[in-house]
């Protein structure tokens, strides 16, 4: 199923949901937490693009935290590690390599203190804390709208528009169950659609 009908199957019901609810007929729970879901989704999506835009930019500036540790085998180049725990395992922890694997580890705390001021200071540490806040949101709403008994045809239709638009971020979002939630929202909303 390719992405147009996709997304006019949300699209629609969007329309019907927004419609519903501007007529004051939303005595259905699902309805609110699909207006819930709509803003907090949202603004989740825009939180992470702009959390990524912040590192990618960092990450050009000053590049991201890591040293080259250089191994004894001349055929090999040296390798990065981004971990103190990588350090130990290239280098093994034989005394010999005690002094290198502490230089090592300075240097990367060195440049991993870099990145976390330079990070505070662009505002990237807040704009992934503000990130995780909309996520665990996201997870509260879609918990609770798995749960939530739906009281009318629109509260059916909200609960499968939340579980259709968040399926279209999943991986393997395409093929069973996916198709039947996006067939039935479609139905759904074109049933409620030519009634009202």
């Amino acid at each position: 199923m390719n992405r147009a009908p996709r997304k006019g199957s949300i699209a629609a019901a969007a329309r019907l949901l927004t419609s519903v609810s501007q007529e004051g007929q939303d005595t259905d729970p699902l309805i609110a937490l699909w207006q819930d879901w709509r803003e907090t989704f949202a603004s989740s999506q825009r939180l992470c693009q702009e959390a990524q835009r912040l590192e990618r930019e960092l990450a050009e500036r000053i590049g991201f935290p890591r040293v080259e540790v250089p191994l004894e085998d001349p055929e090999r180049p040296s390798v990065v590690a981004t971990a103190a725990r990588q350090i130990d395992r290239l280098l093994g922890t034989a005394p010999a390599t005690r002094s290198l694997r502490r230089r090592l580890k300075r240097d990367l705390a060195a440049a991993q203190a870099r990145w976390d001021a330079e990070a505070a200071a662009v505002g990237l540490t807040s704009a992934i804390e503000r990130e995780a806040a909309a996520d665990r949101r996201v997870d509260e709403i879609l918990k609770s709208a798995s749960r939530t008994p739906a009281r009318s045809i629109p509260g059916v239709i909200a609960k499968l528009a939340i579980a259709t638009e968040w399926g279209e971020l999943e991986p393997g979002a395409d093929g069973h169950p996916w198709d039947f939630i996006r067939g039935a929202l479609a139905d759904l909303t074109a049933m409620t659609a030519s009634e009202t």
